[in-house]
C-alpha cells in the first residue's frame, strides 16, 4: 500500500485559518439540506454519561455531496468554565469518501461553536420572522457570543440583544465585549423573564444536565417569538413547549435516543426537522403570530460539512502537520 498521511490541525491552526461565520452558514445550510433530502447518513449519537455534569459523546456521518465522512469524539462539562477550560472539547477524524481514507484530524472545539450558532442562524432563517430586530440570549459563554455573530448575519436589522446568565461577572463581561464588537445594544438583565420581553428570537445555551431546573414557562412566550435551544429542553418547561405552534428539531432519531438518558420526556408532537425545511419537503413558518421551537441538539452533517472546508482551506494555504498513517 502507497504511504499514506494525514493532516492535524490543532485548535490554533483551525482558529487561525479564519474560516468566515458567513461560510460556516453556508456549509451548515447545504447540511440541513442534504438531510432534508434523504442524501446522508448518520446513526443516533452515541452517549456516555460519567455524572450529570459531564458527558462524552460520539457522532458521526457521511455527506456525499461534501465528499467527506467524520468522525467527533468530545466531551461537555460544566464544571470546565471555572478550571479556564471549554465547556465542549473534542477531536475529529475526516474521511474522504472516494478512498475511505483518513485525511485529518483536527481539534473540534472552535468547529463546535462555530457551526452551533451557524445552525441557529439557518434555524431563523427559515422559522423566524424575516424583521427581527430583537434577541434574548441566556447564557453569556461561547454561544452566547457565536449566535450573535452568525445572527447579525442573517438579519442585519438585528439591533438589540437582552442577555441574562446566572454569574453576574460573566453577564458584565458579555455585555461590555458584545456591545463594543458589534455596535449594537446590549441589556444585561435580572432574569430570564426579563431577558424574554419583547425578544423575537429567543436562544438558550445553559449547560447540559437532566435535572436542571427547568425555567421558561408558557405565558413568557410572546406572538411570533422563535425559540431555539442549545441547551435541550434543560431551560424549557414542558408547558412552554407545548404552547408553541410548532415544535421542530435537528434529528428526531437523536432526540429519542436521549430520552434514555433524562431529556426530551415530556414534550409536544414533533412538527418536523429543520433538514426537511430547508429542503423545501416540510413548510416552515406560516404565520407571522406564530409561536414556533426548535430543539438543535447539534448534528453530525454539520461538523462534517465544515470540517471539509476547513480541511480544503488548510490544504490551499499549507497550514498543518503531515502525519503518517
Amino acid at each position: 500500500m502507497p504511504d499514506h498521511s494525514i493532516l492535524y490541525l490543532s485548535r490554533k491552526d483551525v482558529e487561525e485559518l479564519g474560516l468566515g461565520m458567513a461560510k460556516i452558514i453556508e456549509a451548515v445550510e447545504e447540511a440541513f439540506r442534504e438531510k432534508g433530502l434523504g442524501r446522508t447518513i448518520m446513526p443516533a449519537k452515541h452517549w456516555i454519561a460519567q455524572s450529570e455534569r459531564r458527558f462524552y459523546s460520539a457522532m458521526t456521518s457521511l455527506v456525499e455531496a461534501a465528499g467527506a465522512a467524520a468522525c467527533k469524539w468530545q466531551s461537555g462539562s460544566s464544571e470546565n468554565p471555572a478550571l479556564g477550560l471549554p465547556y465542549l472539547t473534542g477531536l475529529l477524524i475526516l474521511n474522504d469518501t472516494r478512498t475511505g481514507l483518513p485525511i485529518g484530524i483536527m481539534d473540534s472545539t472552535w468547529i463546535t461553536a462555530m457551526r452551533t450558532a451557524a445552525a441557529t442562524a439557518v434555524t431563523a432563517r427559515y422559522l423566524a420572522n424575516p424583521t427581527a430586530d430583537t434577541l434574548a440570549m441566556l447564557g453569556c459563554g461561547v454561544q452566547g457570543r457565536t449566535n450573535v455573530e452568525a445572527l447579525r448575519i442573517v438579519f442585519p436589522g438585528l439591533h438589540r440583544v437582552q442577555a441574562y446568565d446566572i454569574n453576574p461577572e460573566a453577564l458584565r463581561r458579555y455585555v461590555d465585549e458584545v456591545s463594543r464588537r458589534y455596535a449594537i445594544e446590549v441589556r444585561p438583565c435580572g432574569s430570564p423573564r426579563e431577558a424574554l420581553r419583547g425578544a423575537h428570537i429567543v436562544v438558550t445555551g445553559g449547560p447540559i444536565e437532566p435535572t436542571a431546573q427547568r425555567t421558561i414557562d408558557a405565558d413568557w412566550l410572546e406572538p411570533g417569538m422563535l425559540g431555539v435551544a442549545l441547551d435541550y429542553d434543560c431551560y424549557w418547561r414542558p408547558a412552554a413547549l407545548k404552547a408553541a405552534h410548532k415544535f421542530f428539531t435537528d434529528d428526531i432519531p437523536q432526540m429519542e435516543h436521549l430520552k434514555e438518558y433524562g431529556y426530551f420526556l415530556n414534550i409536544p408532537p414533533i412538527t418536523g426537522e429543520i433538514g426537511d425545511v430547508v429542503a423545501g419537503r416540510r413548510k416552515g413558518r406560516e404565520r407571522s403570530d406564530e409561536i414556533i421551537v426548535a430543539m438543535n441538539m447539534g448534528i453530525s452533517v454539520e461538523d462534517v460539512t465544515t470540517a471539509r472546508r476547513v480541511y480544503d482551506l488548510a490544504v490551499a494555504r499549507g497550514r498543518g502537520t503531515r502525519l503518517s498513517l
